[in-house]
């Protein structure tokens, strides 16, 4: 299915509008009554090809209003395969964007070989640029997506795209090397592993198809040797975990993608959202402390917004490790990011220009707030200690945590031998 049109009324279940998009019969869909007529049909091309500065082609789904007119396009560009983009699409197009998602070079029907970070700079400006010419576009583009996902937006609106007219990156960094792929000097094995071999599955995937010909077994002879009972070589899968590996400070490999050294290179707004207990919160609360002084337009500056939550990639829902957070806690993100590009992007006077540009989630009341700047001005800063008797280690030990200064105290020690599992 390449260029697929259709009306999309309202279903009953998301799930059966997944099979509708991708080869199940309409006459098997029972659409329902819409009362709101102001929601528009869509409209759903699939690997629509954006040839990046390079030659590279680049694809994506394009999600859009079945209406004659120019719309505001929303753009996400992601390594995690594009097609997880079908729910918002489906409804921001309704809304009234256009929502383009790609995936990003060397990842899924993308081209191009994959690199973490290196090439969101340039695919990302020309990107913007492409689908801001779009015949359905009105040249105005907002981007969207969380964690890596927010990097490629970051790393997009440093290279100053003309038509970038804002970004709203979830709980993502501002700088790769700390705060990312190492943390206060340490390398961050587990994440850096874990996001690796998950990133690795599509790039061998691709290696597979790429590589397999199985007829050209037929010219090998004696027969000990058939490509298809042979794994194919991990060499070269993850070149950018040994090059992390081979750059522990911070160097000229890191420098060209941290968005700390680019501040004044950001001249869009940025609706920045971040979680408490999450990894990149310091680098989320950094770009909005820093680009309220730093970009480099006023309108930037001014344009700074910043939501704190709980959880992100510590976990979703009310319930975060073993601590329930309330019924207060669960947000339609979604929805304010969407009011929130319904008036920067349509301009819609739709009240979001009057509210405060801080909201946290405030844990142990459970309640949401609003405040008018980030540190907030009325906060005390209070130093806290360890403290044990000698046996602070495990759940049952006796160490605490407060605010009184250290004394004399016993030392605590334990032994750690890593082949002790």
């Amino acid at each position: 299915m390449n260029s697929t049109s259709m009306r999309i009324l309202r279903f009953a279940a998301r799930g059966v509008l997944a099979a509708f998009l991708f080869g199940v019969a309409a006459s098997q869909l029972a659409p329902l009554s819409r009362a709101d007529n102001d929601k528009h049909e869509v409209t759903f091309e699939r690997n629509v090809a954006a040839k990046m500065r390079d030659g590279v082609t680049l694809r994506a789904d394009i999600y859009r209003p079945k209406a004659e007119g120019k719309f505001p396009v929303l753009l996400v560009r992601t390594p995690y395969d594009k097609q997880g983009t079908m729910n918002f699409g489906l409804r921001a197009a309704e809304r009234g964007y256009v929502v383009i998602a790609q995936d990003v070079r060397g990842r899924f029907t993308s081209e191009g070989e994959w690199y973490t970070f290196k090439n969101e700079s340039q695919d990302g400006y020309d990107t913007v640029e492409w689908a801001a010419a779009l015949p359905y576009s009105n040249g105005k583009v907002g981007m969207f997506g969380g964690s890596y996902v927010g990097a490629t937006q970051y790393l997009a609106a440093i290279a100053k795209p003309p038509h970038l007219a804002g970004i709203c990156p979830t709980v993502t960094a501002s700088n790769y090397h700390d705060g990312w792929t190492y943390q206060g000097g340490a390398f961050e094995q587990w994440f850096n592993e874990s996001w690796s071999s998950g990133l690795a599955l599509d790039t061998m995937r691709r290696r597979t198809e790429k590589g397999m010909n199985p007829l050209e077994g037929s010219k090998v002879l004696p027969l000990l040797s058939y490509a298809v009972l042979e794994a194919p070589s991990s060499t070269g899968v993850a070149t950018y975990f040994t090059d992390w590996l081979e750059h522990p400070n911070y160097d000229r490999y890191w420098k060209p993608i941290s968005i700390e050294d680019h501040y004044a290179d950001i001249q869009v707004p940025v609706f920045g959202v971040g979680a408490w207990y999450d990894i990149f919160l310091g680098g989320t609360l950094r770009n909005y402390v820093t680009l309220k002084t730093a970009a480099g337009t006023e309108a930037a500056r001014k344009g700074q917004r910043l939501e704190v939550t709980v959880g992100g990639h510590a976990g979703g829902g009310r319930k975060i490790g073993a601590v329930d957070f309330g019924e207060k806690l669960p947000n339609d993100d979604e929805e304010a990011m969407l009011r929130w590009y319904d008036w920067l992007l349509k301009g819609e006077a739709n009240g979001v220009e009057k509210e405060k540009p801080v909201k946290i989630f405030v844990m142990g009341i459970n309640e949401w707030r609003e405040e008018d700047d980030w540190p907030l001005a009325r906060a005390k800063r209070t130093r806290y200690f360890l403290h044990s008797a000698g046996a602070a280690n495990g759940l049952s030990g006796n160490g605490v945590l407060n605010s009184a200064a250290p004394a004399e105290e016993k030392a605590d020690q334990y032994i750690y031998d890593p082949s002790d599992a």
